[in-house]
């Protein structure tokens, strides 16, 4: 019974002593590209926290979707310059998913690339655009 008491206070007190948890080190969104690279986004704290409070029940969001996607597609333009253009495939609203990051939201943005007038799918064209109209960009991921 001591035995197995010993590393269960070991355990408790590591985390007594643990800082707060650190959600910028966590991706809020990761998918796997053809190559089996993944890719994903993070949101810093450093982003996280200067961008505004918003209460999902309380009226609409601090940036207007229009604004969204206008800077997410610029990011696009500059980012995907091997294509034509960039088409919005979708936009979705998102909560963190994080215990400190209570009402803070971001869009998140699909695009589909277009090439010769023909658009291309995939999952892994995408950024997050964050209510202070910040752009996040996917990054590797080490699994």
């Amino acid at each position: 019974m001591r035995i197995a008491f010993l590393p269960l206070m070991a355990a408790i007190s590591c985390m007594a002593h643990a800082g707060p948890f650190d959600c910028s080190n966590y991706p809020v969104l990761t998918t796997t590209k053809e190559d089996g690279t993944t890719i994903g986004i993070v949101i810093s704290d450093e982003l996280r926290k200067r961008t505004p409070q918003w209460n999902i029940e309380s009226g609409d969001p601090p940036l207007p979707l229009s604004k969204a996607v206008a800077a997410a597609k610029a990011w696009a333009k500059k980012t995907y310059t091997r294509y034509d253009d960039v088409k919005v495939e979708s936009v979705t609203l998102n909560s963190y998913g994080c215990a400190i990051a209570k009402n803070q939201w971001y869009y998140l943005v699909h695009f589909s690339p277009i090439i010769e007038g023909n658009a291309l799918f995939g999952g892994t064209y995408f950024a997050a655009v964050l209510m202070d109209g910040t752009v996040v960009g996917p990054v590797p991921i080490k699994r």
